[in-house]
């Protein structure tokens, strides 16, 4: 995934620049309250439009548009065979920035599905995603495979031990490295990774990277 992606100045997509700015935090302090909310309900309601085309998207784009789209992940499949055929099972080809946006979609989804507090969506969030790829998979199985074979997807979620927050930050903390440039670095990957909150990434920043001599 490169770093130098440019967030703020692309083409329109569901956000404007200015929407993005906003999120980002790089604009926005001359904003009240209601602008806020003005703003926000802008962008849930393009979500929600958006999520609406993509009924349209999956049954009627053609196919050689759908394949440049996922381009980046038939390019990073041909690395993958490339290395394996040199004996280098154990590198891993590097993530186009858009199959990482794949990722973040993902992540959007799963939180938001869980946002709502209520155990039985989780219910719901399974068979959404089983469904998507039972689904998927049997239209192209019918446009380019001469045979077909039913498939039923199973999204297992394997959860770890049950650990109270703070437990767990003390341990994620107590394993940091001790160099600051190895701190940055590590506190960056695991608030990627979603293993540490924003909060619990600046608060680090703060006192193991910028003021180190404070410990």
């Amino acid at each position: 995934m490169t770093h130098n992606f440019d967030w703020v100045e692309r083409d329109r997509g569901i956000l404007t620049e200015r929407d993005r700015e906003l999120l980002l935090g790089k604009v926005g302090d001359d904003l009240d309250e209601n602008a806020w909310n003005v703003r926000r309900y802008n962008i849930r309601k393009r979500i929600e439009n958006a999520l609406y085309d993509f009924h349209i998207i999956a049954q009627n784009l053609p196919v050689t548009d759908i394949r440049q789209v996922f381009e980046p992940a038939y390019e990073w499949s041909r690395e993958r065979r490339r290395l394996d055929e040199e004996g280098r099972t154990s590198s891993n080809p590097d993530v186009d920035q858009l199959l990482w946006s794949w990722l973040s979609l993902f992540e959007f989804f799963s939180y938001g599905m869980h946002a709502g507090g209520k155990q039985e969506t989780q219910i719901l969030m399974q068979g959404l995603v089983e469904g998507g790829i039972e689904r998927g998979y049997r239209e192209y199985q019918h446009d380019n495979l001469p045979k077909y074979r039913e498939i039923e997807a199973n999204l297992g979620l394997d959860y770890g031990n049950l650990v109270m927050r703070n437990n767990y930050l003390r341990g994620v903390l107590r394993d940091l490295p001790s160099e600051p440039s190895k701190i940055a670095e590590e506190v960056m990957r695991l608030r990627q990774l979603r293993k540490i909150s924003q909060m619990d990434a600046s608060r680090w920043f703060d006192e193991y990277v910028r003021r180190p001599d404070t410990e």
